[in-house]
């Protein structure tokens, strides 16, 4: 009987370390996320296992697991001979990431303007992701960047996912455009997204909760290139963003003019 006790609490410390391993890389796995959000880990910048360590006061082990957590959350990219670096995006990838995520609003907005009649919760949820993001604003910059993301990610996903077409919608959310928009403008500037880009943007999320209470598909769509254009703008920065940037410009004014 005393051995059975001893292999049960044996086995109950073995699961109590199992709990606070994960539980250490769950908040390694945060402060590094955090770091990345804040511009002290700029993409490109090389993670370096010991160095985290040091500077988080932890062994090797969970910076580890927690950057390869970063690696699934497309956050930090594994580069051979087990290099890890901050991910960079071009901007090329993320204009086409947000044409892409323009079309599909767009062309769903009919869609949008009925769900939202027969779903009041829909514009109650947006209105709760609305009042998140100006407290994020009015906080000037106390809050992480990852918590204006989570907000706005949420506000958008909320009126695209009862989308009839479930590919096109997994499609949408695999652009992470929000996200992308963030470290995409960390990349350019080394520093992040101003407190006043930010408030324009809720200004806008506003005007589109209003289309879309008055039923109003033209202007849903007139709002969401201008939101889209406006944040594609900043990254227009050479000649071949330029000339992409102009062809999304085109492509969704020439959409827009053929709305009744």
């Amino acid at each position: 009987m005393e051995n059975m006790q001893k292999g049960q609490d044996a086995g109950d410390k073995v699961k109590l370390e199992q709990y606070i391993s994960v539980s250490l890389v769950d908040v390694v796995t945060d402060k590094i996320r955090s770091n990345i959000y804040s511009g002290k880990y700029l993409p490109g910048q090389r993670l370096i296992v010991r160095e985290i360590s040091e500077e988080l006061g932890v062994s090797h082990t969970p910076v580890k697991d927690a950057l390869n957590r970063l690696v699934s959350e497309g956050y930090v990219v594994a580069l051979p001979r087990r290099s890890m670096v901050v991910k960079e995006y071009s901007n090329i990838e993320f204009i086409d990431n947000y044409d892409q995520r323009m079309m599909i609003e767009l062309y769903y907005a009919d869609e949008i303007m009925k769900r939202a009649k027969e779903d009041p919760s829909m514009l109650e949820d947006m209105e709760e992701c609305y009042n998140d993001m100006e407290k994020f604003v009015s906080s000037n910059g106390e809050l992480t960047g990852l918590t204006w993301v989570n907000c706005e990610t949420r506000f958008h996903r909320r009126y695209m996912e009862g989308c009839s077409n479930r590919r096109l919608y997994d499609l949408y959310c695999k652009l992470d455009t929000n996200k992308s928009s963030y470290m995409t403008y960390l990349n350019n500037n080394k520093l992040p997204l101003s407190l006043e880009f930010l408030k324009m943007n809720n200004k806008e999320h506003k005007e589109l909760m209003e289309a879309i209470r008055l039923s109003d598909s033209k202007r849903f769509c007139q709002v969401v290139y201008g939101h889209l254009i406006r944040s594609c703008a900043v990254y227009a920065i050479d000649e071949a963003s330029q000339k992409r940037f102009e062809q999304m410009k085109e492509n969704a004014e020439r959409f827009i003019a053929k709305i009744s």
